[in-house]
């Protein structure tokens, strides 16, 4: 999820670079077990102390008519958990992340978004394929505060607009296919920049993100056009915001199962607009199918809201919008390794519609756009960037 929200605005972005580039060519066309306890029967020992109760002595009884009398039906106990039996509603104790020092994990993160953008009476549509390869280091621990480095290892993408492709696999050497651009290179200089989040593992939020300076250079060297923007889009609370879903979906209380919880969080883009993000968590307990692996379903709703100021450097302006996510969305998956103390994997589906208002050039243009975004992180102990091609042997 580390990167979900980025795919998101990403995706955004790029329906603005479409309808700008259309705009143009139309202006210019070319709980524990109870025990049983005896207690004393205050009726027969007035002076019982129901706190503390002592095995009854052998007295003899005055009155012996009594002695064979039929005993009074005895109300039924319920059924009570047996004394080794842990209740199976309750989230088990070890559901909290644990860290190692200097012990990495590693993840794999594949997002894929499908867009049908409609600008002027043309209908132009797009697909990325993006996968992200991260190390996890836990480096520093103070109390309850866990310091952990962020690594990107690794990127693979693949974005095809109306047609025409471009490709980046810093996996390979010689990357195959597409073409090589900016973006590319944008992509490109992602490759080995790294951030260092401070995780507080009794609030399970990540209280800050060091590293944007140095991420913004290395972006910028790339591409000198883009670095004004992501100067505003990337401030310190909004590198928070992107990464608190890695680490903050867990209660910071116990949960039964089928008990739900929320969080919401925005997240501001400046010049690009603002997003309501709503996550709905439910706790479903262990599950069958994954051994260790408790699940977590999440229901997430967003809504886009545009700038309220214009950015002269933009060469469009954002007036209104209607985008969020539409109708029922499928519940995604988050399976939690409570042995390892991680994040095992997850799965993640959501669906955005709406309507943008843009000026280009003083002229308002209407952008209507439907987007499907598919989102799933595997975890594991060793990297899973794949393994480079064994060079080729000479006769």
């Amino acid at each position: 999820m580390v990167r979900s929200r980025y795919i998101t605005c990403f995706g955004l972005i790029m329906a603005f670079v479409v309808a700008t580039a259309v705009a143009q060519d139309k202006k210019d066309p070319p709980k524990d077990p109870v025990k049983d306890v005896k207690t004393a029967d205050p009726k027969t020992d007035p002076k019982a102390d129901p706190k503390k109760v002592e095995p009854a002595k052998d007295e003899p009884k005055k009155d012996t008519a009594k002695k064979d009398e039929p005993k009074k039906d005895e109300p039924k106990k319920k059924d009570e958990p047996k004394k080794d039996e842990p209740k199976k509603d309750v989230q088990p104790a070890g559901l909290a992340w644990k860290f190692e020092k200097d012990k990495p994990f590693y993840q794999e993160m594949k997002t894929t978004t499908e867009q049908n953008i409609k600008v002027m009476g043309l209908d132009v549509t797009q697909k990325q394929d993006q996968t992200f390869y991260f190390k996890w280091t836990p480096i520093k621990q103070d109390g309850d505060k866990w310091e952990i480095k962020q690594e990107i290892e690794g990127i693979k993408m693949a974005i095809d607009i109306a047609g025409n492709p471009v490709s980046f696999d810093s996996t390979q050497e010689n990357p195959a296919g597409g073409t090589q651009t900016s973006l590319s290179e944008f992509f490109k200089a992602l490759k080995k920049t790294s951030f260092v989040l401070t995780y507080n593992t009794k609030t399970m939020k990540v209280e800050s993100v060091t590293g944007k300076d140095e991420f913004l250079k290395v972006l910028a060297s790339a591409n000198q056009s883009l670095e004004p923007l992501l100067k505003k889009i990337l401030s310190d609370d909004t590198l928070k915001q992107m990464a608190d879903p890695t680490f903050g979906f867990l209660p910071p209380t116990a949960k039964k199962v089928d008990e739900t919880w929320e969080t919401t969080t925005p997240l501001n883009l400046g010049p690009i607009g603002s997003y309501m993000i709503k996550y709905k968590f439910t706790y479903k307990g262990e599950d069958k199918a994954k051994k260790d692996d408790d699940l977590i379903t999440v229901e997430t709703s967003i809504t886009y809201t545009a700038p309220a100021d214009a950015d002269p450097t933009l060469p469009f302006k954002i007036k209104s919008s209607t985008l969020a996510t539409t109708g029922k969305q499928e519940p995604g998956k988050i399976y939690f390794n409570k042995t390892l103390g991680r994040l095992d994997s997850s799965d993640i589906k959501l669906d955005l519609s709406g309507a943008l208002t843009i000026e280009i050039g003083g002229n308002s243009t209407q952008v209507e756009l439907k987007q499907t975004q598919t989102n799933s992180v595997k975890t594991s102990d060793k990297t899973l960037m794949p393994a480079p091609p064994e060079p080729k042997k000479t006769p």
